[in-house]
């Protein structure tokens, strides 16, 4: 990062201690040195104690006026910039599961929302290929959510069975959602997808133990929604995002790229809006399975030497280098996922886009809460 707010806030903790306000994913761009303490008050019984305290780098990630005495406060506003949060994502793994919402733990969110906010409603709308970055500027804010490991819709075991804590099924999780809310008074539970349970294995993990209605595009599902009785009912929706454009598209512009995030945002509104007249109190969500490469926005991506593979962006055998890859164990599966922007296989000549791999734009995809009547 050249930025020089950046830059100042570096030669900053040179110094000494600095207390800031960062986001998450600002704090992934530090360099690894930097050690982040969660509050003021922890770093000070740790100095003031007996035992020998680490000379790193010291950031914590809000002010304190407490101790602005003591420690530097540093005030410039950080601008962002997603080529730093990918350069550093690899080195950053660890902090970025420690710090985020993961792919894996959007259920435990979900569930825990219900049960302190007493929602009488709820809906998720999953989207198939929408990255953070594509909605980060959306009105409600939505907050950056890690897919920890392979940034795919799903993965089939060798027997074909679907790995469940990758892709959508890791989102959805074990016990499925559905069942769990059933434990906390959210007693119905209806799907809407583009995919039939009997002809598609996915369909049939995602929408497991509640009635599955295929639909021919959202507006099918929402118009049906819209006349169902919600109270204490769960609803679960599949809707087609970037991986339409990404695949079997040779070119794609970024108009059209822009008008597809704006029409799932008009959605999401839409089914705010249908919540939002039961009356009930309600929480609306939407997340994503990955976000996309696109090859026009990207054209240094490139065959990495050493890596081989039947996928661009990921393998399930071999060792590539350990400095093009991370390898993710999930299931008993193993994934080398390859670091940006290197790729193991050619992008195919129709596809516009890609993902499965490791890297700020494929990695991130949004996490919203909307909540209506409380």
């Amino acid at each position: 990062m050249t930025d020089s707010a950046f830059t100042r806030l570096l030669g900053a903790l040179d110094r000494g201690p600095v207390m800031v306000e960062i986001t998450q994913l600002m704090m992934l761009c530090l360099p690894p040195d930097v050690e982040i303490l969660p509050d003021a008050e922890e770093l000070v019984e740790h100095l003031d104690g007996a035992t020998p305290h680490s000379e790193k780098p010291t950031l914590i990630p809000r002010v304190d006026s407490r101790y602005e005495h003591r420690f530097q406060v540093f005030r410039e506003s950080i601008p962002f910039q997603p080529i730093s949060v990918n350069q550093m994502l690899a080195d950053r793994l660890a902090d970025a599961r420690r710090w985020l919402l993961t792919h894996r733990s959007v259920a435990d969110r979900i569930a825990s929302d219900t049960i302190h906010r007493g929602y009488r409603a709820i809906a998720l709308l999953l989207v198939d290929g929408l990255g953070y970055d594509d909605a980060r500027l959306w009105p409600e804010a939505p907050e950056p959510c890690l897919i920890d490991g392979p940034s795919v819709t799903y993965s089939a075991a060798e027997d074909g069975t679907v790995v469940p804590t990758v892709g959508f099924p890791g989102i959805v999780g074990i016990p499925p959602l559905a069942r769990r809310l059933l434990d906390v008074g959210i007693r119905r539970s209806f799907g809407f997808s583009y995919w039939s349970r009997e002809r598609n294995e996915v369909s049939a993990h995602l929408f497991e133990g509640m009635p599955l209605r295929r639909v021919t595009s959202i507006n099918e599902a929402l118009d049906t929604i819209s006349q169902l009785p919600l109270e204490g009912t769960y609803v679960q929706l599949l809707r087609e995002g970037l991986d339409g454009l990404a695949h079997s598209r040779r070119e794609v512009t970024e108009r059209e790229i822009g008008a597809t995030v704006d029409a799932i945002h008009e959605d999401l509104r839409r089914l705010v809006g249908i919540l939002a007249a039961t009356g009930l109190p309600s929480a609306i969500y939407l997340t994503a399975d990955h976000g996309i490469l696109w090859k026009a926005l990207h054209p240094d991506l490139g065959l990495g030497e050493g890596l081989r593979s039947s996928h661009p962006r990921y393998q399930r055998d071999g060792n590539p280098p350990p400095d093009l890859s991370v390898a993710f164990c999930l299931s008993g599966q193993t994934y080398s996922l390859y670091r940006y922007p290197y790729l193991g296989a050619a992008i195919r000549a129709n596809d516009s886009g890609v993902h499965g791999g490791l890297s700020y734009w494929e990695s991130f995809v949004p996490f919203v809460r909307v909540e209506v009547n409380l």
